[in-house]
């Protein structure tokens, strides 16, 4: 970004002491008043071709591939603590036991991908979904824990796993586009 100088008078609009129009010679117009600096490790030089105005900040900034599955884990684990809690009154019940942990599925899997950001296909996007997966069984689990009516490896388990898992896949999983 180029500074513009204030303008500087010119011949034709000073005035000198008497108030007529100056008769000296016009003066040089004065350096900008800040230069550019230079590029440092922390500001990378920017591309040729591109300008970029003083307070502008990337919209979405690039993260890294671990940092995902850590954002991922980190909000899974928190959805799985609570739907744990939310699940052990449900153990037992006709519907509700399976509705439940499928419930807690989908809010697993929707918390990981939203705190991971990023493209919902690839194969990034599906380690998300596995680690989404295991962490909404984690949370049936502690269910099951929390309310000490059936075994967390019990065979009746099985079911309300396996709603959690499909609750994570048919969530998580991306929209196929029409024809």
């Amino acid at each position: 970004m180029v500074r513009v100088p204030p303008e500087t008078p010119t011949d034709a609009n000073t005035l000198d002491a008497a108030g007529g129009p100056a008769t000296s010679a016009p003066t040089a117009p004065a350096p900008p008043a800040s230069t550019p600096a230079a590029p440092t490790l922390a500001q990378p030089p920017a591309e040729v071709g591109t300008e970029a105005a003083a307070g502008d900040v990337p919209s979405r900034a690039l993260v890294p591939e671990l940092e995902r599955y850590v954002r991922a884990a980190l909000a899974s684990t928190a959805v799985a603590l609570l739907g744990g809690v939310v699940a052990a009154q449900y153990v037992g019940s006709a519907v509700l036991a399976y509705l439940t942990p499928f419930v807690l599925g989908v809010l697993t899997g929707a918390a990981a991908q939203a705190a991971a950001g990023g493209a919902m296909t690839g194969p990034a996007a599906g380690r998300i979904r596995v680690l989404a997966g295991v962490y909404a069984v984690l949370g049936v689990a502690f269910g099951f824990v929390l309310e000490r009516s059936e075994g967390v490896l019990a065979t009746a388990a099985l079911l309300p796993y396996l709603a959690a898992v499909g609750g994570v896949v048919l969530w998580t999983q991306p929209v196929k586009p029409r024809r």
